[in-house]
C-alpha cells in the first residue's frame, strides 16, 4: 500500500510539473506568434484549436476514456495481462483509420473554408487553403496520439508520459518561434514545424507504450473478440462526450449572437480565466482512475475505498482555495492582471460565477471516474444527457435577461445540483457506505472552513485598495485559506505529519 502511495503521489506531482511547464512555454511563445504571424496569422492557429477542440471532444467515441479503463483492466488482471498487447493493437487500427479520415475530411473541405468560412484580408485564399491541408497532416499525427497517452496513463506510466510532454512543448514553442522569425513565408513554416513535432511526439510516445506493455508470449494481433468486449463500454462513453460538447459550447455559441462584440469579448476573457482553472483538477484525477480500475478489476474493496476517499479530498483541498479566493477578490485579482478597472469590473462577476461552478463540477469527478472505472456507462450518458437538455433553456433563458453574468450563473446553477443530486445516485449502486464520508468529511467540512475563512477576510479588508496593497493581502488571503481548508482534511493532516517527521524528526 506504501508503495502504491509513493507511485500516486508522484504521478500527482509529475502530472502538475509537465501542465504547468506545458503552460508556462504557451505563454511565452504566444506573444512571439502574434508579433511575427500578424494577427490574421494567429487566428489561424486559433482556427486549428478549434479542429482540434471538436475532434477531440466530439469524435472521440469514447476510445480514449476506453483504453485507459482496459488497459489498467488487463495489466492488473493475471488471466488478461498476456492479451494486453493484442487489445493495443485492436484499438490501434480503427484509430488510424478515424485519423485518415479526419485528414481527408479536412483536405476536402480546404477550399470551401478558405473561401466562404474564414475572412482573411491581408492573407491570400491560396494560402490560407495551403495552411488548412497541413491542418489536415497534422491531424492525421495527432489523432492516433490520444490512444498512446491513453495507455501511458492506464499502465500508470505518467512520469513517461509528461516527460514527453514537456520535451516536445519545449522543441515546439522554441522551433515555432526560430521559424517564423527566419522564414519568409512564416505561417507554412509555423504548421510544417508543427507536422514535424507531431510525427516526432506520437513516434516517442507509441515507442514508450509498446516497451511498457507487458510481456506476450505470441505477436500482438487483432482480435475481434476484443473490440465485441468493449463496444458496449466505447459506444456509451461517445454518447457521453456528444452531449459533453455541446454542454461546454453552448453558451459561447448562444451569446456569440446575442452579445455586442465588446461583451462578448469580456465573456470570453472569464471563460478563457476558467478554461485555465479547469486544467488543475485533471492533474489529481488522472493518477487515480487507473488505480481505481486495477483495484476493482483485483476486487480489493478496502483499498478502493481509501484511495477514493483521498482522492476527494485532495480535489477538495487542491481546488476549493483557488475557486474560494477569486469568487471573493474576483475584481481585484483581474484588476492587477490586467491593470485596467473597467476590464476588471466587466468581467470580475462572471469569472467569479463560472470559478464556483466548475468548483462544484471538479468536486463530483472522483464519484463520476469510479463510475468510468467500473464500466457504469449509463449513468455518465444520463447525466450529460440530462445537463444538456436543462442547461440549454436555463442558459438561453438567464442569458437573454442577464448577458454573460446570466450564462455564468446558469453554470453555476447547474453544477451546484449536480453536486448536490448526482453522489446520491452513485452511492446507492457503488461504495454504498461511503455517501455519508464523502459529504461530510471529503467536501462538506473543506466547504464549510472555506466559506468562513474568506468570509472573515472579505469582512476585514477595505474593498477599496491601492494596486500594491492588494498583491500582499490576497497572498495572504490565499495561503491561509488553503491551509485552513488543507487542514479541514484527513488526508492533508497526514500528508503534513508524514513531511513533518521526515523533514525535522529524522534524525531522532
Amino acid at each position: 500500500m506504501s508503495e502504491n502511495k509513493k507511485i500516486i503521489e508522484k504521478n500527482i506531482i509529475s502530472n502538475f510539473a509537465g501542465q504547468g511547464w506545458v503552460f508556462l512555454v504557451s505563454m511565452i511563445a504566444v506573444p512571439f506568434y502574434i508579433r511575427f504571424l500578424g494577427m490574421e496569422g494567429y487566428g489561424l492557429v486559433g482556427f486549428y484549436n478549434i479542429l482540434r477542440t471538436i475532434f477531440n471532444s466530439f469524435l472521440d467515441l469514447g476510445l480514449s476514456v476506453t483504453i485507459k479503463r482496459e488497459i489498467s483492466f488487463y495489466a492488473a488482471s493475471s488471466q488478461k495481462r498476456g492479451q494486453s498487447r493484442d487489445l493495443l493493437r485492436t484499438l490501434e487500427i480503427p484509430y488510424w483509420i478515424i485519423g485518415l479520415f479526419l485528414c481527408v475530411t479536412v483536405w476536402l473541405s480546404a477550399s470551401f473554408l478558405a473561401t466562404y468560412w474564414i475572412k482573411s484580408e491581408s492573407i491570400p485564399s491560396s494560402t490560407v487553403e495551403n495552411v488548412i491541408l497541413l491542418m489536415g497532416v497534422i491531424t492525421f499525427f495527432q489523432w492516433p496520439l490520444t490512444l498512446y497517452q491513453g495507455g501511458l496513463i492506464g499502465l500508470e506510466k505518467i512520469v513517461l508520459f509528461n516527460k514527453i510532454n514537456i520535451v516536445i512543448a519545449t522543441l515546439r514553442g522554441i522551433g515555432g518561434v526560430l521559424v517564423v522569425y527566419f522564414f519568409s513565408a512564416p505561417i507554412i513554416a509555423f504548421f510544417v514545424w508543427q507536422i514535424i513535432m507531431s510525427m516526432t511526439q506520437l513516434s516517442i510516445t507509441a515507442y514508450g507504450l509498446w516497451r511498457n506493455m507487458p510481456a506476450s508470449i505470441h505477436r500482438p494481433r487483432f482480435q475481434k473478440d476484443i473490440i465485441k468486449s468493449i463496444w458496449h463500454f466505447a459506444l456509451g462513453m461517445s454518447g457521453t462526450s456528444l452531449f459533453s460538447f455541446f454542454i461546454n459550447q453552448i453558451d459561447k455559441i448562444f451569446l456569440s449572437k446575442i452579445l455586442s462584440l465588446e461583451n462578448f469579448g469580456y465573456y470570453s476573457l472569464a471563460t478563457n480565466l476558467n478554461d485555465q482553472f479547469k486544467m488543475i483538477n485533471p492533474q489529481i484525477v488522472r493518477p487515480f482512475f487507473p488505480r481505481f480500475a486495477s483495484l476493482i478489476s483485483a476486487r480489493n474493496k478496502n483499498a478502493l475505498k481509501k484511495h477514493y476517499h483521498i482522492a476527494s479530498q485532495l480535489v477538495s483541498v487542491a481546488i476549493l482555495p483557488i475557486a474560494g479566493v477569486v469568487f471573493f477578490f474576483s475584481r481585484e485579482l483581474i484588476y492587477l492582471w490586467t491593470n485596467d478597472m473597467q476590464t476588471a469590473i466587466s468581467v470580475s462577476p462572471i469569472v467569479s460565477l463560472l470559478f464556483a461552478g466548475t468548483a462544484f463540477s471538479n468536486l463530483i469527478d472522483i464519484p463520476y471516474n469510479l463510475t468510468v472505472a467500473y464500466g457504469w456507462v449509463k449513468l455518465p450518458l444520463y447525466r450529460s444527457f440530462i445537463m444538456l437538455v436543462s442547461a440549454t433553456p436555463m442558459i438561453i433563458i438567464l442569458s437573454l435577461e442577464y448577458g454573460g453574468v446570466g450564462a455564468a450563473l446558469a453554470w453555476l446553477l447547474i453544477n451546484f445540483i449536480q453536486f448536490a443530486i448526482l453522489p446520491w445516485f452513485i452511492h446507492k449502486k457503488i461504495l454504498v457506505t461511503e455517501l455519508k464520508q464523502w459529504f461530510v468529511f471529503d467536501t462538506g467540512i473543506p466547504l464549510l472552513t472555506l466559506i468562513i475563512t474568506l468570509s472573515f477576510f472579505h469582512f476585514i479588508f477595505p474593498s477599496t485598495v491601492t494596486y500594491y496593497f492588494s498583491i500582499p493581502r490576497i497572498g495572504l488571503v490565499a495561503i491561509t485559506t488553503f491551509l485552513s481548508v488543507g487542514l479541514s482534511t484527513k488526508a492533508f493532516r497526514t500528508f503534513g505529519r508524514e513531511v513533518f517527521q521526515k523533514c525535522f524528526l529524522k534524525e531522532i
